[in-house]
């Protein structure tokens, strides 16, 4: 019988093989770990990154809003550019002790007075960045006080009374704000929360419902907004369950007592009148009038013989 040799097919197998199995050990990663030394150097652990302060700083809760810039335009004068420069830099207590002074002159044009205004109200939103509200509300209050119907500034004092629970953030107070800034939702969310703290929940529904309609021009204020209505909504139901429980069924009307009339004489009948005899002479006479009596002249009694 033939047999066909293929030792030579064989040897070509092994070989495309081994060229398989060498080039997939080739293309692997090696797969010996890398060398962890056991210590790292204290310079290496204690180094902090170089970051700005406004990288690492962190964010915000959701529910509290943030302050706002006030955009400058031209400085009226070269001191005013000055302290603007100061604080693009950074140095924000020579800034303050600029403003300082410039806020001391009584009698400056309103122009000025704006300027000046706008400078405090984004030292405060620097220096919430650096110190919190604590800081800021200072620098706020001296922008308010020289611009007091600025909408950016007023709302920028209000987040900050607000946040530090300030006797300031009044019930005036904040109407007057509602007023100059009608189109904002947090003006009338903190109104909400002041009537809601006072018990007057009713009073708070109308404020909560219009920041619902301008919820969309802060969407942070979202959670504030829902957890405000919530509890109004709990009032509500607390005084509806109030209601029910309140007895309706009205108490039954007494009859009322009648009064004891004292006995009347009976009126006599024509049989009782029958069997009565003729009544005595003097009751038939009319009853004694003194003053005609008197005029009667009276007979003498008649004599009797002895």
């Amino acid at each position: 019988m033939y047999r066909r040799d293929i030792s030579s097919t064989l040897r070509i197998l092994a070989v495309l093989l081994g060229a398989f199995v060498f080039y997939h050990i080739w293309t692997q990663p090696p797969t010996t770990p890398v060398p962890v030394p056991a210590s790292l150097p204290a310079t290496n652990i204690d180094a902090t990154p170089n970051f700005p302060p406004a990288l690492v700083e962190p964010a915000p809760p959701q529910d509290i809003p943030r302050t706002r810039l006030i955009e400058f335009g031209e400085a009226p004068s070269a001191a005013h550019q000055q302290i603007r420069d100061d604080l693009d830099r950074g140095e924000y207590k020579l800034g303050e002790s600029a403003l300082r002074t410039l806020s001391e002159k009584p009698h400056a044009p309103a122009r000025d007075k704006a300027y000046v205004a706008a400078l405090w109200n984004n030292l405060g939103v620097q220096q919430e960045k650096l110190g919190g509200i604590v800081v800021s509300v200072k620098a706020f209050k001296q922008a308010v006080a020289l611009a007091p119907r600025n909408p950016t500034a007023l709302l920028n004092l209000t987040q900050a009374y607000w946040g530090l629970r300030h006797p300031s953030l009044t019930l005036q107070f904040l109407e007057g704000v509602t007023q100059i800034v009608p189109d904002d939702p947090f003006p009338h969310l903190a109104l909400a929360e002041l009537l809601i703290d006072k018990g007057r929940h009713l009073d708070a529904v109308p404020h909560l419902k219009r920041a619902r309609a301008r919820i969309h021009r802060d969407s942070n204020l979202t959670a504030l907004l829902e957890k405000l209505e919530g509890k109004t909504a709990k009032a509500a139901l607390r005084a509806q369950q109030a209601k029910t429980l309140v007895p309706t069924t009205k108490p039954a009307k007494q009859s009322p007592v009648q009064k004891l009339l004292p006995p009347q004489a009976e009126s006599p009948t024509p049989s009782s009148m029958e069997h009565e005899g003729p009544a005595p002479v003097a009751e038939q006479l009319p009853p004694a009038d003194p003053a005609s009596d008197a005029s009667l002249p009276v007979p003498a009694p008649a004599e009797t013989a002895p």
